[in-house]
């Protein structure tokens, strides 16, 4: 395996790693509050500037809170953001983005934003 396949493979793993954090997050939770709906997100889109997207929606009450991190590819380089909102449009938490051409750099920056956002244990009490 060359470079940029090792590359694309240690991104890849990174991100299942965040999918998996996130569904852990959801079910502690859910485990933690009444009736809540939770689902996890992950999606891949293509275009002049792909992404991956990875995170989790929860719904509680009439409230819907969304936490998730993206990596995006601009222009060579890539843009890692993580954000947290609650019902679509109050920003609750906004981590600065992360623009490298260094993929280490992005994948650090995708498991230190996952981390923070799974940590995030009383969203729910101070959203509802």
């Amino acid at each position: 395996m060359d470079a940029r396949s090792a590359g694309a493979a240690t991104l890849l793993g990174a991100l299942n790693d965040a999918c998996e954090d996130f569904h852990r997050y959801g079910q502690q939770v859910a485990a933690t509050h009444g009736p809540l709906h939770w689902e996890l997100i992950g999606r891949i889109g293509p275009g002049e500037a792909p992404f991956a997207l990875v995170g989790v929606v929860l719904r509680y009450e009439r409230t819907t809170v969304d936490l998730g991190v993206d990596v995006w590819v601009r222009e060579g380089a890539f843009e890692v953001s993580g954000y947290g909102t609650v019902d679509g449009r109050r920003l609750l938490i906004d981590l600065p983005d992360v623009l490298t051409d260094d993929i280490d750099e992005a994948i650090a920056a995708l498991r230190e934003y996952t981390r923070r956002l799974c940590s995030y244990r009383n969203v729910l009490d101070e959203v509802a």
